[in-house]
C-alpha cells in the first residue's frame, strides 16, 4: 500500500481554512462542528481538512490545537511555520529534490511517482501535488528565521499548570569534618569563615 504525503481533493478550499484559522479563537478542539459554527465553512467537503490539519502537525491526536496551530495564527510568523510543517510532512519529497516548493505541478507529480513507486497513471499523486501547491502558497521557504514551537501559556493555563507543579527550590548540604580539638576559638574561626564565605 501506497503512504502518500497529506492531501485533500477539495485543496481548493485550503487557503480559505487557514484564513479563516487566523481569524477565529483557539479551540479546545478542531471538530466538523468547529469548521461549521465557528469558521463557517458548512459544506461536507471541509471535513477533510481535519485529517489534513493532522498530519501536517496543526492539531494532534485528540484534535487538539498544537504549539504549530497557535503559531500559525500571528501575521508575522505564519508563513514560515508553514513552511516549516509542510518541510517536515514532505520530508521524503524534499529529500528528492530540496527546492521542490520551486517546481511546476507536472514536475512535482512526476518526482512523486518516483518516490512513492506509483505508475505514471496514479490518480492519487495528482491530488498530492495540488494540495502541496496550496499549502507551499501559504509558505515562505526562502526565509533564514525559524519559529520556536515553545508557545507562552495564557494566564489561564499557567493557573492550571500551577496546580500540578511543586514549588521548585535547591538545597546543600555542607559536610564538615571538625578537628580533634576542645579548644573553643579553633570552632569559632571555623564558623565564622562559613558565615563570611559561604551564608551570604
Amino acid at each position: 500500500m501506497v503512504n502518500y504525503p497529506p492531501y485533500v481533493d477539495a485543496y481548493g478550499k485550503i487557503e480559505e481554512v487557514f484564513r479563516k484559522i487566523k481569524e477565529a479563537a483557539v479551540p479546545p478542539k478542531v471538530t466538523n462542528d468547529f469548521l461549521y459554527t465557528k469558521l463557517g465553512l458548512k459544506s461536507t467537503s471541509y471535513r477533510a481538512m481535519i485529517p489534513l490539519l493532522k498530519k501536517m502537525g496543526f492539531i494532534d491526536e485528540a484534535n487538539v490545537p498544537t504549539a504549530a496551530y497557535r503559531v500559525y495564527r500571528e501575521e508575522k510568523k505564519s508563513k514560515i511555520i508553514m513552511a516549516q510543517q509542510v518541510r517536515n510532512a514532505y520530508k521524503d519529497l524534499f529529500a528528492a529534490n530540496e527546492y521542490a516548493y520551486k517546481l511546476k505541478r507536472e514536475d512535482i507529480i512526476s518526482k512523486l511517482n518516483t518516490v512513492l513507486g506509483t505508475p505514471v497513471d496514479d490518480k492519487t499523486t495528482p491530488k498530492v501535488a495540488a494540495t502541496f501547491l496550496a499549502l507551499c502558497n501559504l509558505a515562505e521557504f526562502e526565509s533564514k528565521e525559524m519559529v520556536e514551537m515553545e508557545v507562552p501559556l495564557v494566564k489561564e493555563e499557567k493557573e492550571t499548570l500551577g496546580q500540578f507543579l511543586p514549588k521548585l527550590g535547591i538545597s546543600y548540604t555542607i559536610n564538615l569534618n571538625l578537628p580533634a580539638t576542645t579548644d573553643i576559638e579553633v570552632f569559632n574561626a571555623i564558623f565564622k569563615a562559613l558565615k563570611e564565605n559561604l551564608l551570604k
